[in-house]
């Protein structure tokens, strides 16, 4: 849902002041304009032009919003925003039932302006549903007419103070929406880690602009709370006033439960399959515990390997290296004795003859 700055806040009434909370009314009209029969060849209407004659027309009131919700080759359809409900009547005074002239055509264009319609449950779609429903019990909690379901709620706008700007708290959702009445329970999908698994469906959501939003369920304790909050949020948006002053608002949808989402039957097959996907969940790790421990082993036996390896290879090259020195001490030896024989062998040969001489 798209963030709007609100300048006019006249009309906001108190949701949750505590965090910052209001409603304000939506303030849109549907301006539908009748085109003519385009009889030249290639030749159109513009869209910008009709936009621009309409803004001119409402003048001094201005959109804060103006976009084509539908076009055809009979008519445009225009969705428009202005700042409060008085200015819808303003407006829809100016428009319905004029007409405008586009440059280049002798036609004029009929204009119907009404208040734009929301799309919001009324008490017959609630009451009729649970009336005609085969599965539900309208005395069991969840089974009947108790639970809101919102969507689009800015996490910030739900986020505690000590907590994650982008975590939304469901304590806080119960804090907001307590003024209706008594709450039974409350539940945030967004904020169980096992709640994607269970239904493969994403709950972190982006609006324009790239702020996260979530969806919530508020379950009243009694039918009168319930009422109560359909009742107040119908034609409303949500209105954030910062500290500074400034306020912004965004559309929420809001609907009645259908899928008997917070009845104790739910809540209790949702617990079972929690404790099933936290059990799955311990194998794994489990199976990644074993896992990691056999590669560590696994990589301990290699160095192990590798160690043994390396001291084998540092024997051999000392093993080569001794033998090698061995070799070399003994012909240096050898070489040596040598030499001294030569050095005393005419000694030895001169005593000898000597000695034979004496006999």
């Amino acid at each position: 849902m798209a963030f709007k700055r609100l300048y006019d806040t006249a009309e906001a009434v108190d949701l949750c002041p505590e965090f910052s909370l209001y409603l304000k009314p939506i303030s849109r009209i549907t301006v539908s304009v009748a085109l003519p029969h385009l009889k030249t060849p290639g030749k159109s209407i513009s869209n910008w032009e009709v936009m621009e004659r309409l803004k001119a027309m409402v003048h001094p009131e201005q959109f804060s919003s103006l976009r084509i919700s539908k076009s055809s080759m009979d008519y445009l359809r225009f969705e428009g925003e202005v700042e409060n409900r008085s200015a819808v009547k303003r407006s829809l005074a100016k428009l319905e039932g004029k007409s405008i002239k586009l440059s280049g055509f002798t036609d004029v264009l009929k204009i119907r302006a009404v208040e734009h319609k929301t799309d919001f449950p009324t008490r017959h779609d609630w009451d009729s549903f649970f009336r005609d429903a085969k599965d539900m019990n309208e005395t069991v909690p969840g089974e009947r007419p108790d639970t809101i379901h919102l969507e689009g709620l800015p996490c910030k706008w739900f986020s505690m103070k000590d907590g994650a700007p982008d975590r939304p708290s469901e304590e806080a959702l119960r804090t907001v929406f307590q003024r209706f009445g008594k709450i039974r329970n409350v539940d945030i999908p967004m904020l169980d880690p096992y709640r994607e698994e269970m239904t493969g469906k994403n709950f972190n959501t982006f609006s324009f602009g790239g702020h996260l939003n979530f969806e919530g369920f508020v379950q009243y304790q009694d039918h009168t709370g319930f009422v109560r909050a359909m009742d107040s949020l119908r034609g409303m948006k949500l209105m954030f006033k910062g500290d500074d002053g400034k306020a912004v608002a965004c559309s929420i949808k809001v609907t009645f439960d259908t899928t008997k989402h917070l009845s104790d039957s739910s809540l209790k097959k949702r617990q079972q399959e929690r404790l099933k996907l936290q059990e799955l969940e311990k194998q794994r790790e489990e199976q990644k515990r074993r896992e990691k421990e056999e590669e560590e082993r696994r990589r301990e036996e290699e160095r192990n390997l590798e160690s043994i390896r390396l001291i084998a290879e540092l024997l051999s090259r000392a093993k080569v290296h001794f033998i090698t020195n061995i070799t070399c001490f003994l012909s240096h030896s050898t070489a040596i004795a040598a030499g001294h024989y030569e050095m005393w062998n005419p000694v030895i040969k001169r005593e000898s003859l000597w000695n034979a001489t004496e006999f």
